[in-house]
């Protein structure tokens, strides 16, 4: 297991982010030199020269880091983290560059997957956010789209670059938060394909409580139905199934349901359909559940009933449900006022023991199921993770992310193995977090080479003059201590 780490400078480009200097192996010449300084590009070329990717060619021109797993006529997706078009915090770009996956990260990688397929291949940039953002928003605010209209004309006429918002629909809310209806999307273009795990699901343990999972803002006997008597189904996105190179693109962030979302996390965005995707299980831990950490009456009216009455429009929910529901929180915060995470519902802390399952199941779905849905013995495709940590996110997660200057680009090929060093310049504990704490290698359809042994993994820590530190895991350092979600606070912290 090879992690490599670039520290470079807190700041993201300009779109449509040419690099700041003429490398031996750039394909477009002096002419796409930008002005301004792109440590962004540089940290991405860095942390892929870092894993060794052609390393015979590094600083020439033949230098081509993907040729050995792609070539003409590939499919190629990339996976960023767009979950939402705004920072629920505040709406200023720092805040916005801590909550999505940049396009400046972005732009490099297509420029070497050019170079690998002489631009006949075909190139998919994909994501299933949630299902109220704003796709083309995102596309937008990110740079996206100016780099799309620069690169497009380098693919040549057997190749094409493609934009998937993997949504069929996208839900329309009001100012207050009720639900308007549905907008149909066109969604995969290729469709969705549905994979059956059954006995080798991480449900299988606890599939007597199947009657208890839950999907957030879906009807539970959908969910209850994919994970019942012997089966375990998940509808993921054919793109992706049919996809030759996989490279995911996460952010490097905390998470109010899984503590993190790094790796492991982020390729929950290729589930076409999320009613099949158990977040937690409902009531408290004294009944089965962790969908709170409390279980009072209050707190269970408000998982059992939150959903269908926002769908009752915007005045009932404006002037009537949501003035009498912040009533009921005041008496529940009067009753049990001693309790810690009183408020907690949906599965947001710690003690959740259900979504690490489900993030189990697809990542094993992603590295072993075709196009036809159909588990293999070897991997179907490779794989490769680079994590945009130029601006992290800490407290809030995942949708209302604070800042931080972290200055990072980290890549590798194996998912756990790259998390968990990220979790460690997090100032995060792996150990205490369940997505990695509960990975075993022998598992069927094993998707990571980790075997809890912090110095087998061996990491490329290359700072911003160029220098390079050979360690191992058990060596890396935090570069900032991030702050987790309050509901996890004190509980996955390194000691």
């Amino acid at each position: 297991m090879k992690v490599s780490i670039v520290k470079t400078s807190p700041e993201y480009p300009s779109p449509p982010y040419h690099p700041s200097q003429l490398y031996p192996e750039y394909p477009y010449g002096e002419k796409y030199i930008g002005a301004e300084i792109n440590n962004v590009y540089d940290a991405v070329r860095k942390s892929l020269a870092g894993l060794g990717f052609d390393s015979d060619n590094f600083g020439k021109s033949a230098w081509n880091p993907f040729k050995t797993y792609i070539g003409e006529g590939s499919r190629i997706v990339i996976k960023p983290n767009f979950v939402n078009h705004y920072n629920l915090s505040y709406n200023d770009q720092p805040y916005f560059e801590a909550l999505v996956t940049q396009a400046a990260v972005i732009r490099p990688l297509i420029d070497y997957v050019i170079k690998a397929t002489n631009g006949n291949c075909l190139l998919t940039i994909a994501d299933l956010p949630i299902q109220t953002a704003d796709f083309n928003a995102i596309v937008q605010k990110t740079g996206l789209k100016e780099l799309i209209e620069f690169v497009k004309p380098q693919f040549k006429k057997n190749g094409r670059i493609e934009l998937a918002d993997l949504r069929d629909y996208q839900m329309v809310l009001d100012s207050e938060g009720a639900i308007l209806g549905n907008k149909a999307q066109t969604g995969d273009p290729l469709g969705y394909t549905e994979v059956d795990l059954a006995s080798h699901s991480k449900f299988v343990p606890i599939e007597e409580d199947a009657h208890l999972f839950r999907a957030p803002d879906y009807k539970n006997a959908i969910t209850v139905k994919a994970h019942s008597k012997g089966v375990h189904r998940y509808s993921i996105s054919r793109t992706i199934l049919e996809s030759d190179f996989f490279i995911n693109l996460p952010k490097l962030k905390v998470h109010r349901k899984t503590g993190v979302t790094l790796s492991l996390k982020n390729v929950v965005g290729t589930i076409g359909d999320k009613s099949c995707l158990p977040h937690y299980r409902e009531g408290g831990p004294d009944t089965g559940g962790d969908e709170q950490a409390v279980r009072t009456k209050i707190n269970s009216l408000r998982g059992k009933y939150s959903f269908g009455l926002r769908r009752l429009g915007s005045i009932p929910w404006r002037y009537f449900i949501r003035p009498a529901g912040r009533v009921l929180l005041w008496f529940n915060r009067q009753f049990h006022h001693s309790e810690e995470l009183l408020e907690v519902t949906g599965g947001d802390w710690y003690g959740n023991d259900t979504i690490w399952r489900m993030v189990h199941d697809i990542n094993s779905i992603l590295f072993y199921a075709d196009g036809q849905g159909n588990l293999h013995e070897k991997r179907q495709r490779h794989y490769l993770s680079v994590i945009d940590g130029i601006i992290g996110g800490e407290k809030e997660g995942p949708l209302s992310p604070r800042p931080v200057g972290s200055g990072i680009i980290a890549a590798g090929m194996d998912p756990i193995g790259l998390d968990v060093c990220c979790t460690r310049l997090m100032g995060l504990d792996w150990q205490k977090i369940p997505q990695y704490a509960q990975y075993s290698l022998s598992q069927k359809y094993s998707f990571s080479a980790f075997n809890k042994d912090l110095e087998q993994i061996q990491v490329r820590m290359m700072g911003p003059e160029g220098q390079i530190d050979k360690k191992t895991a058990t060596q890396v350092r935090p570069i900032h201590s991030f702050e987790p979600n309050k509901s996890w606070k004190g509980h996955i912290e390194l000691d």
